[in-house]
């Protein structure tokens, strides 16, 4: 591909035709023959609609609704806008106060919302804003001009306009003259356009420095153009980038791009991303009931892509946090029960590891779908397998978690074991458990691979009549461990008992699981098309030990897939989080390494703050000083203060906070129970899985809290290492819990897992 192209090219194939007013339009008739006009709703709108307060929210939803039936109504009054950038804007009155911001194209039948706020504030907001099609990647975008140029160090007002033939050149030479080498002085101009690059916003593009001006300009920037851009300055080709953002070129490449045609350009992957027409009227109510709740209507065309793909086998899905893997496991759920799986006796399974994930899955599945939400089933695996062995009439008495140590130790101490008494439990659950350990002999043959203790033949030996003593002792109890349960599970449904229609498994966190948890995935659908849908991060383990998915018998060759951007967290968060994971060594689940490379965020916000102290008052100052702060601007609930454990949250934190009256709400089992109690929230890190906070502090990170003090055996390095690897990956999940602001707290001998915030 060229390095260079005539600008003037590009401009005129740019530049759309404008029509004097959007109510020009011929007037839709019912059994006239005409098409039905069309209403997009803009991600933009939906954040502007639920800003606002709840008497005009209402009167925005009525009129949304009257709008979508028939835009062209002789009820609704466009306005044409004075020095408004776009031509093709009108704005819509709601009511005396609040003005509708809509755009229709000069040609087809789209209309688009894209704003909504009391009349001022609107006409600001639009005033320097362009609505359009690109010209070679057929996306509608939308942009301003004059935020792109401000974000970045200005080059001359000249230079901005006067782009002709050789504009590549001549702003080229400009920024040689001004010293220093551009970010994308080895991508010509050419390719920075078929890259998604507006024409107009090319000499802010190409006066960026490095990926802090980057990160600054990318803000103003369509998101599918900075998205490329990212690509680009990490070293990707051009090509190689497109096909990471899921853009289809064929259309482009041959020219055929109408850039008058809204109507085509919503209906590209990229353009949905920010812009979605409901399908009918139950759709519109459920957007307009929760428009905050975005992941529900718009999906990045990688995203995309997994939802819809149809699978020959197993799938897994890896993603850094906040990518968006729970969105695509749901929206995988909903498309297999509406159009693949849709049989009477179908039923879809969406699994995870914890009671708390399985109720986030439920509660957002049920906001999510619609009739098809009746045949799929959330359960976490272990409740599943307990169920499904009940139904075959087996009796099921988990051992209780906190018993099992003691009973260990019990039988430890009856056999005189010569070990420390850690060690048996953590060969108990790596080795026995883990790879279904029954007899003498197989634990003699058995892998014990990340066990830093090594044990001779004789011993052995004797750890074998410990581990057989502790089973006997559950039994005398009449007690099993859930591994058991899943493996008993497995083995009724290899045999051929009744799978309770399950036609398919999506499983969410299965870093998480156990090997019996995965082989029993396995074992529970039918068939292999389409059936298994798995969704982890092995930088979020926060249970367990990694475990090749092969392993289990999941094949997942030419079925992995990756997501790469965070759509949670601030370019500064994200990259202070990846940062507690450096140089630490992440398996992939299937017995690689895994990597964060191409890892991005588009949305930006303040450097996180960390403050360690020696003394634990100046910790309670700032932590109170802090949260007095953004309770100013924030609402109590979107306020999160985390600590290692619940006792930390209780004893420590929890009184600091309501001495100085500020009230405060424990997240325990249910978020949606708790959502109507006022008060900051309080959760533990391992809580905070599935969650997410605009603001989060994390308070008590101190050497012997974070990470928490090893409970294994002290001559076990291996175990140690595993051990801290485990509470890094804790850390980083607490950090990536907020969306817009991270504090990080500590007091006394200063944890070894604090890092410097990049700048």
């Amino acid at each position: 591909m060229a390095s260079q192209v005539a600008a003037s090219q590009v401009a005129a194939s740019q530049v759309p035709s404008r029509v004097s007013s959007a109510a020009e339009a011929a007037p839709h008739r019912p059994g006239s023959g005409v098409p039905r006009p069309q209403v997009a709703l803009s991600a933009d709108f939906l954040k502007a609609l639920a800003r606002l307060p709840k008497a005009q929210q209402k009167k925005v939803r009525e009129f949304t609704e009257k709008f979508r039936r028939d835009p062209t109504s002789p009820g609704i009054n466009f306005e044409k806008l004075a020095a408004c950038a776009d031509s093709n804007v009108r704005s819509v009155r709601i009511d005396q106060t609040y003005r509708a911001l809509v755009v229709h194209p000069p040609k087809g039948d789209v209309y688009l919302l894209v704003w909504v706020d009391h009349h001022d504030d609107a006409y600001a907001w639009v005033k320097s804003r362009v609505f359009e099609v690109h010209p070679r990647s057929g996306v509608l975008q939308v942009y301003s001009v004059q935020e792109a140029e401000d974000a970045v160090p200005a080059t001359s007002g000249a230079e901005a306009r006067d782009v002709g033939a050789e504009a590549g050149t001549e702003v080229g030479a400009a920024e040689a003259e001004q010293g220093g080498p551009r970010l994308f002085d080895e991508v010509g101009d050419e390719d920075l356009v078929f890259a998604g690059v507006p024409l107009p916003l090319l000499p802010a593009v190409r006066s960026v420095r490095g990926e802090r001006e980057l990160d600054a300009l990318a803000a103003h920037l369509p998101e599918d153009a900075a998205e490329m851009l990212y690509y680009l300055a990490a070293g990707y080709s051009l090509l190689d980038a497109i096909d990471e953002i899921g853009r289809t070129e064929e259309a482009a490449r041959e020219g055929q791009v109408d850039t008058q045609d809204f109507g085509a350009a919503l209906r590209r992957p990229q353009t949905q991303r920010k812009f979605r027409i409901p399908e009918d009227e139950h759709e519109l109510a459920s957007i307009l009931d929760a428009p905050l709740e975005q992941w529900r209507v718009f999906l990045h065309p990688s995203q995309r892509r997994l939802v819809e793909m149809n699978a020959r086998g197993p799938v897994r899905v890896l993603g850094g946090a906040g990518t968006g893997k729970t969105v695509v496991l749901m929206h995988r759920a909903r498309h297999l029960a509406k159009n693949v799986f849709h049989g009477e006796h179908d039923r879809i399974l969406v699994t995870t590891f914890t009671r708390n994930l399985a109720l986030d899955l439920r509660r957002n599945l049920r906001n999510l779908c619609g009739p098809e939400l009746a045949r799929i089933e959330v359960a976490p695996i272990y409740t599943w397998a307990s169920g499904f062995l009940k139904r075959q009439g087996h009796q099921v008495n988990v051992i209780p978690n906190p018993k099992r140590r003691p009973l260990m130790a019990q039988a430890v101490d009856q056999l005189g074991g010569e070990l420390p008494e850690s060690f048996y439990l953590d060969e108990w659950e790596r080795v026995v458990l883990a790879q279904e350990v029954e007899s003498r002999d197989e634990y003699l043959t058995a892998r014990r691979t990340g066990r830093g203790t090594r044990l001779s033949r004789r011993q052995r030996l004797e750890v074998w009549k410990v581990m057989e003593r502790y089973r006997e002792l559950l039994q005398e109890r009449g007690c099993v461990e859930w591994d058991d349960v899943l493996k008993e599970a497995r083995r009724l449904l290899e045999r051929g008992a009744a799978g309770a229609g399950i036609s398919a498994v999506l499983a969410d966190e299965v870093q998480d699981l156990t090997p019996s948890a995965l082989r029993l995935l396995r074992a529970i659908p039918p068939a292999d098309a389409n059936a298994l849908f798995l969704v982890g991060d092995g930088h979020q383990r926060i249970y367990g030990q990694p475990v090749p998915l092969s392993s289990c018998g999941i094949e997942i060759r030419g079925r992995s897939r990756r997501l790469k951007l965070n759509y949670r967290t601030t370019a500064q968060i994200r990259g202070y989080a990846v940062g507690v994971l450096e140089n630490e060594r992440i398996d992939d689940l299937d017995g690689g390494v895994d990597t964060l490379q191409g890892y991005h965020s588009l949305r930006h916000g303040p450097v996180p703050e960390v403050k360690h102290y020696t003394k634990e008052s100046q910790e309670a100052d700032r932590i109170v000083q802090a949260i007095k702060a953004w309770l100013e601007t924030t609402p109590a609930e979107e306020i999160c203060l985390t600590a290692r454990t619940h006792r930390l949250l209780e004893d420590r934190y929890k009184p600091i906070l309501e001495n100085q009256g500020i009230a405060t709400c424990t997240v325990e089992t249910d978020p949606e129970g708790e959502a109507s109690r006022p008060g900051v929230r309080l959760a533990t890190m391992h809580r905070l899985k599935g969650l997410e906070f605009p603001k989060v502090l994390i308070a008590g990170v101190s050497e012997g809290v974070v990470p928490y003090a090893f409970q294994g055996a002290d001559d076990d390095p291996e175990a140690r290492d595993a051990w801290d690897r485990q509470e890094r990956c804790l850390f980083y999940v607490a950090t990536t819990r907020a969306r817009d602001e991270l504090v990080v707290t500590g007091f006394g001998e200063r944890s070894r897992f604090l890092v410097t915030p990049p700048s």
